[in-house]
């Protein structure tokens, strides 16, 4: 049985960034797959960069 990709990532991201990344792929309708919310963080994390450097 393969484990929670969620639970997976939040070994490695902090736990809200993996939800806020969750709720984007569950509006968008993509498929809760590891792959889409690795996707979707990088994009959050990105984002948040840039923001910084503003």
């Amino acid at each position: 049985m393969k484990p929670d990709p969620i639970q997976r990532l939040m070994k490695h991201y902090p736990r809200i960034v993996v939800i806020k990344a969750a709720l984007m792929i569950l509006q968008s309708g993509q498929k809760m797959s590891e792959e889409n919310i690795e996707r979707a963080l990088k994009q959050i994390l990105s984002d948040d960069e840039e923001e910084s450097r503003d």
